[in-house]
């Protein structure tokens, strides 16, 4: 039996901690990672309570398809900032984007689910919008996806309308797992132009509904 070690990579401020399960095989062993990533806010914080952290795991069965699966962490204390319309008042978190090419082939191969809205906006990226919100002190459920393509470290964002949103992996936090496909990180261009209408239209239509 070939037994796998448990390599700790040390990334940015915190640990993230990847696992692999071991097989009585010799030639393959299925990927089981988790781990916890820090998504910076608006300002470069990467302290609780305006900084959220994204619980994540990544685990592939037997027939090599991985599933991808996030859950939003808001700390008890998260408040809006200078430049809301309510400052000190307790913040929420309604949405969650990762960014790589989900047209790709076999990028998505199953889901976007979970939140009240998973799409996935092609070379954009996968979108959630969650509702009920996810409060401060509070977590989101999981937010899956499969794909054919095995993990790379990549960026992930959340927001809300006001500071200290938006949150994200990039310039100050953390990476999060994303599917090594073509055009991973050069989509945040993309992003700016498409998710602010989609986010915009989602957010109207929870509110009529």
């Amino acid at each position: 039996m070939q037994l796998r070690s448990k390599p700790i990579i040390a990334l940015g401020c915190g640990v993230i901690i990847l696992t692999v399960i071991p097989f009585q095989t010799a030639q393959a062993s299925s990927l089981n990672i988790s781990g916890i990533s820090v998504l910076a806010d608006v300002n470069g914080t990467t302290t609780a309570p305006e900084a959220l952290t994204v619980s994540w795991s990544v685990v592939e069965n037997a027939s090599e398809v991985y599933t991808y699966t996030y859950i939003i962490n808001n700390p008890a204390g998260d408040s809006l900032l200078p430049g809301s319309y309510a400052p000190g008042a307790s913040e929420i978190v309604d949405s969650f984007t990762l960014s790589f090419n989900a047209a790709a082939p076999a990028a998505v191969v199953s889901g976007p689910t979970g939140g009240l809205v998973a799409a996935n906006l092609g070379s954009a990226g996968l979108f959630w919008f969650i509702y009920p919100v996810v409060d401060a002190g509070a977590s989101s459920g999981p937010l899956s996806f499969e794909s054919d393509d095995a993990p790379m470290m990549g960026n992930a964002s959340a927001s809300d309308d006001n500071p200290p949103s938006p949150w994200a992996s990039s310039p100050d936090g953390q990476p999060v797992p994303i599917p090594n496909v073509p055009d991973s990180m050069n989509t945040m261009a993309l992003l700016a132009g498409t998710l602010p209408l989609f986010l915009f239209v989602m957010k109207k239509n929870a509110k009529l509904g």
